[in-house]
């Protein structure tokens, strides 16, 4: 078992930085990124691909040197001429409706990130300390007012796992835990009780962590090992990973950092 995640380990980081070493796209600009995932779904043929990677990397550059964004409606209209000569080239491949679907998720995009900042903050409080602590750090953060929203409904829902898992060590508490030879005791329904609260407790637990390392970004990491927290930072950015393989890439993680420290103990042991 340990070997085939120590295998998972080494594809998660050579795999997911990509050729430029940038986590998740494999070009500079979003329009791109989307066009060449759109191309690894429909181009089978390995020579074309390798054609229209060179192409887009060109016009990767050209959108990125435009900067549409921050130059008004004169950069709007020459990105457009630029779309319809992309678009052309990619006739070539069965792509001409690529340029098109970007345009129309960018739209919808900007519709929601426009309804969600004309939409104010939640003002209602947490009642527990360390989840009303976050939303602070949040609100005190580098977020957009759509993020903002996303969070605060993701902090509720820890906030409900949390009274799930109150109700469930209430209802443990119920159980008479007599002695395991007592003719009283019922193994069954204690067991059976038992792995309810620790589901419970697993549940919310493991979203509070979610949660904390998306306000926290950098500053949370149950590592201290730099090579260790850039794995674990990649499988977190893996969206492909379920949580029982997260578990398991946690727990192949910390006794690879347990190996870590030793060969440096050893090694200042030797100085």
């Amino acid at each position: 078992m340990r070997h085939l995640l120590t295998l998972a380990l080494l594809f998660l980081a050579g795999t997911v930085a990509g050729k430029d070493g940038k986590t998740g796209s494999r070009f500079r600009t979003e329009r791109i990124n989307f066009i060449y995932e759109k191309a690894l779904q429909h181009v089978t043929d390995r020579q074309n691909l390798a054609r229209l990677e060179k192409e887009l990397s060109g016009y990767d550059a050209i959108y990125l040197a435009s900067k549409a964004e921050r130059q008004g409606n004169r950069a709007g209209k020459d990105i457009d001429k630029i779309d319809d000569k992309l678009a052309k080239i990619l006739e070539k491949y069965g792509l001409e409706n690529a340029v098109q679907a970007f345009k129309e998720k960018y739209k919808h995009k900007n519709l929601n990130q426009q309804t969600a900042d004309n939409e104010p903050l939640p003002s209602t409080k947490f009642t527990d300390g360390s989840l009303q602590k976050l939303w602070l750090q949040a609100q005190n953060g580098k977020f957009s007012q759509e993020e903002l929203h996303a969070l605060h409904d993701e902090l509720k829902e820890v906030e409900k796992k949390m009274r799930i898992y109150q109700d469930r060590l209430d209802d443990f508490k119920k159980v008479p835990h007599h002695h395991e030879n007592s003719v009283h005791h019922d193994s069954d329904a204690l067991h059976e009780k038992t792995k309810k609260l620790k589901a419970a407790n697993r549940q919310f637990e493991d979203h509070l962590d979610e949660v904390h390392r998306k306000v926290t970004n950098e500053q949370y990491s149950p590592f201290s090992e730099p090579r260790v927290k850039r794995l674990w930072k990649l499988a977190l950015e893996n969206e492909g990973l379920t949580p029982y393989e997260m578990s398991a890439l946690k727990d192949e993680l910390s006794h690879f950092e347990s190996q870590l420290k030793k060969i440096k103990f050893h090694q200042v042991s030797c100085l």
